[in-house]
């Protein structure tokens, strides 16, 4: 009876270690302003703390890595388990979405169309884009774009990175390039040579960001991140961060 009682008083002893507190990892993919900016702030950093402010006990640690090194990660479920911010289930392989859970939408975004001024097409249509150069980043899907290149309608030039596109587009080598929106004014804002491009929505561009939830988890750890994103439609800091950055909050019609 002992032994019983010893192995009772230790595992009492030991209940306050189960309850500490957790970190887990939130992983960005997007390595550029105003995600990321120089400094190393950015939406994602604010993005992280303002989890944090509503995670109670647990904790998210920012990891930021390249779109291709995720994905490879994610493809392997028990290598995640964490979150990844800023996702929409459209921007993975449909088996892999499905694979994670997901948070309600965190803001709208949408991808843009830009030319130089003085040559933007007169719709946005596939027939107006007929026959033009395309800027377009090694290794990025376009949804139009690509069935457009297969077809012969329009030439497309590949880059590394969207701030060579831009900088084509101004030296008249591309007639048009997509990026997003918020994207495009981060750099806009840096670069004062981008003022002479302007922007058009791409058809069919928005989407809502999300935040992609590994279902290695605990259950608790879960429902705090859903409550937690719930939680900053009213958190005053977070909202304030939107608005600087030029992002729209997403309207939730139910809750």
């Amino acid at each position: 009876m002992s032994k019983f009682l010893r192995t009772g008083l230790l595992l009492l002893l030991a209940w306050p270690a189960w309850g500490a507190a957790a970190t887990y990892t939130a992983y960005n993919t997007y390595l550029h302003p105003p995600f990321v900016q120089p400094d190393g702030n950015g939406l994602a950093s604010e993005l992280v703390q303002a989890l944090n402010r509503n995670m109670g006990e647990d904790e998210f640690v920012l990891r930021n890595v390249p779109r291709a090194r995720f994905v490879a990660i994610a493809g392997h479920r028990e290598r995640i388990d964490g979150i990844a911010l800023f996702l929409s289930p459209a921007f993975l392989k449909p088996a892999l979405a499905r694979s994670y859970h997901w948070s309600e939408p965190l803001f709208a975004d949408r991808n843009v169309l830009v030319f130089k001024a003085g040559n933007v097409p007169e719709s946005m249509m596939p027939r107006s884009l007929r026959g033009l150069r395309f800027g377009a980043v090694r290794g990025h899907v376009y949804r139009y774009f690509d069935s457009m290149e297969r077809r012969g309608a329009i030439r497309v030039d590949e880059v590394g990175d969207e701030m060579n596109n831009l900088r084509k587009l101004v030296a008249g080598r591309i007639d048009f390039t997509l990026i997003n929106r918020l994207h495009f004014r981060a750099l806009a804002e840096q670069s004062p040579e981008l003022q002479q491009l302007v922007t058009a929505p791409e058809p069919g561009g928005r989407f809502l960001r999300h935040i992609l939830v590994s279902p290695r988890l605990p259950p608790a750890t879960s429902r705090r991140v859903a409550a937690a994103v719930q939680a900053l439609r009213h958190d005053p800091e977070w909202l304030a961060a939107l608005a600087r950055y030029g992002a729209v909050p997403a309207r939730i019609t139910s809750g």
